[in-house]
């Protein structure tokens, strides 16, 4: 009786668990903007390509493989960073939220502007960043 008893406990033990999910995209704007940042900080391609998008969903599913990845290559070069802070979320044109986001990068810091937007399928996405403030603050130079 003991030994069936402790199968049963290991077997509801052994329970399998999805533990990841084809869902792109993220539940709101700021945990969009979070993932992204995260992704970029860890150098992840594939997970920066789950929240990078527009009203369409994700751009993995847009691009050609190789624009994708050469795009994503410079953002994370730009976004390299050791610390970030998030802004409060703002409302921007055409149902938007713009995130400003506080980057340090050693002595160098830039704040730019993250713009999410939500897609048909309710997910949200960065569609937008100012990479151009970045480089012009030294983001993604020699290192």
């Amino acid at each position: 009786m003991k030994r069936v008893a402790l199968l049963l406990l290991f077997a509801a033990a052994c329970k399998t668990v999805a533990v990841g999910t084809s869902r792109t995209g993220a539940d709101d704007a700021r945990s969009a903007v979070e993932r992204f940042l995260a992704a970029a900080r860890a150098q992840d391609l594939q997970a920066l390509s789950v929240v990078w998008g527009n009203e369409k969903g994700a751009q993995r599913d847009q691009l050609a493989r190789s624009e994708l990845e050469q795009r994503e290559v410079i953002m994370i070069r730009l976004l390299r960073h050791d610390q970030s802070r998030i802004s409060e979320p703002q409302r921007a044109p055409n149902g938007r939220v713009a995130l400003t986001v506080d980057l340090k990068q050693g002595a160098l810091t830039a704040s730019p502007v993250f713009t999410a937007v939500r897609a048909k399928s309710g997910r949200w996405y960065v569609e937008n960043l100012d990479l151009t403030m970045l480089q012009n603050k030294g983001f993604g130079g020699k290192s």
